[in-house]
């Protein structure tokens, strides 16, 4: 049920509530009454108020990453997988979740891709040497693969293999001299 659906239905509550309040008003005293009524009648405007929000949006999809409303004008990206399960994955993202995703990688696409030897990711995860970036939650352990953001690579990795490619240079450059 989406939160538009919810909201509708609370809405006939309180309307059906409110009906039920009139029948029984009578027998009350007048202040009581006045109370009761006009703190049913904030509640249904302002029930009413947020389903007239909401629907400002003319959108009811919603991310199923992040939960937020995605807006008429933006297009979302929709996402139908299925693999060696028996219901099909059905995914819609907002664009900043899709931005997002195109910078995380799992290990086995990070490691090529920045030139480490296989393996590396994961040992350095074990050895506690990521530990500021997993709280900080750019690297994530999920199920058997390691999730790991960009940024981690390129704050943590990328001065290492610059390091190493400088000391690589300054050796073939020393041997040249030498011969």
């Amino acid at each position: 049920m989406s939160i538009l659906d919810d909201m509708r239905k609370k809405i006939t509550e309180m309307e059906s509530t409110i009906e039920e309040y009139k029948v029984i008003s009578s027998k009350l005293p007048t202040e009581i009454n006045y109370v009761v009524q006009s703190l049913l009648n904030h509640e249904l405007n302002d029930l009413r108020f947020r389903l007239e929000r909401f629907t400002f949006l003319k959108s009811e999809k919603q991310c199923t990453q992040c939960n937020n409303w995605i807006k008429e004008n933006e297009d979302p990206t929709i996402l139908n997988f299925q693999y060696k399960t028996t219901k099909p994955v059905h995914m819609t993202l907002c664009n900043n979740c899709m931005s997002s995703m195109d910078k995380v990688m799992v290990t086995n696409e990070a490691e090529p891709k920045w030139g480490l030897r296989v393996g590396t990711i994961k040992q350095d995860r074990q050895l506690g040497k990521l530990k500021e970036f997993e709280d900080l939650g750019l690297v994530k352990l999920s199920g058997r693969y390691i999730k790991i953001h960009e940024i981690v690579m390129k704050t943590y990795y990328e001065p290492k293999l610059r390091e190493k490619q400088l000391k690589e240079n300054n050796r073939k450059d020393t041997s040249k001299n030498k011969k």
